[in-house]
């Protein structure tokens, strides 16, 4: 029903009009529109309307659609068609017999729905006539729901192929306009060949001669009797064999944020005896000279310079 700003019965009575024009106009809460407010929590429309007519026909048929009155016959448990329905006394909901008992074993004893107290499963009673208005209107609930399950499916196959296909058609067209760009920021061929030309003909700057330097393996982990800092991340590290012990304090110093980094003592074990690594040494040296095994990861550690009654 349309609901019009002043309902007709205002507009043709004078003496409503007269009396309209006394009161004060402001939004009525309820309806959202700019009019007198009579009766608070009604409308001038819900005041002035006509009553319906009754309908006295005892044959007379009113159509619903099916989509409206669905909810009502789905358990609110399983979200299915209610089976072998149950009753609940004390609020009178209905549940398929089996999600019903299943809730009162397991769960608290309360409705589902509405939370109020169920004593025991004596608060239950069979809705044989329930069942027979399921039955009158889908026939066989299992049969429907098999047959629910086929058209989703097929509705979800199709949307994932409409998207599948929008998909590849966005990236297609994404592609096109990559291919354009590239195409466009590319110079002529002309020019292109004569910069690569002039690059190769240009006299190079870079430093010839140069070796890369072999790498090393080696741990680095904190003395067993340091507190004053932290250990490391990770101790694991590969690195050129030509950085000195001074190198691998500074990377200490500035990994635990420790200052400063000259403080760090670095020292290894060689025959069962610590040797403590000089500032200016490589670590290829110590491989070389102090390992036992020079196959093997070297193992370094590492601590703040000795506090009074610790032993090497």
């Amino acid at each position: 029903t349309t609901m019009s700003k002043r309902p007709p019965t205002q507009q043709n009575s004078p003496a409503l009009a007269a009396h309209a024009n006394e009161l004060p106009i402001m939004f009525n809460p309820v309806s959202k529109w700019q009019e007198h407010v009579e009766v608070p929590g009604l409308t001038l429309f819900d005041i002035h309307r006509e009553p319906r007519c009754e309908n006295v026909d005892p044959d007379a048929r009113v159509r619903i659609q099916l989509k409206v009155l669905g909810p009502e016959f789905h358990c609110p448990v399983c979200l299915s068609y209610v089976k072998n329905t149950r009753i609940v006394k004390e609020c009178l909901h209905r549940f398929c017999h089996e999600c019903i008992e299943k809730c009162l074993r397991i769960g608290k004893k309360e409705c589902p729905q509405c939370r109020i107290h169920i004593p025991s499963r004596r608060s239950l009673r069979p809705d044989t006539n329930f069942d027979a208005l399921i039955k009158s209107i889908y026939g066989d609930v299992e049969t429907l729901e098999k047959y629910e399950e086929e058209e989703i499916s097929k509705l979800n196959k199709k949307n994932m192929n409409n998207a599948y296909a929008a998909s590849r058609k966005r990236g297609i067209l994404y592609q096109a306009e990559q291919r354009k760009k590239r195409t466009s920021a590319q110079p002529p061929v002309g020019l292109l060949a004569e910069a690569t030309q002039q690059q190769q003909q240009a006299p190079s700057n870079r430093i010839t001669g140069l070796k890369k330097s072999p790498l090393i393996e080696l741990i680095l982990r904190r003395h067993p009797q340091e507190t004053s800092v932290d250990r490391l991340k990770r101790e694991y590290l590969r690195t050129s064999q030509d950085m000195t012990v001074r190198i691998l304090k500074v990377f200490l110093g500035k990994k635990l944020s420790y200052f400063p980094d000259s403080h760090f003592q670095i020292m290894t074990i060689a025959d069962d005896n610590v040797v403590i690594l000089p500032d200016d040494m490589t670590l290829a040296l110590v491989r070389r000279d102090i390992c036992d095994d020079p196959m093997n990861e070297v193992i370094f550690h590492y601590r703040i310079f000795p506090k009074p009654g610790i032993d090497l």
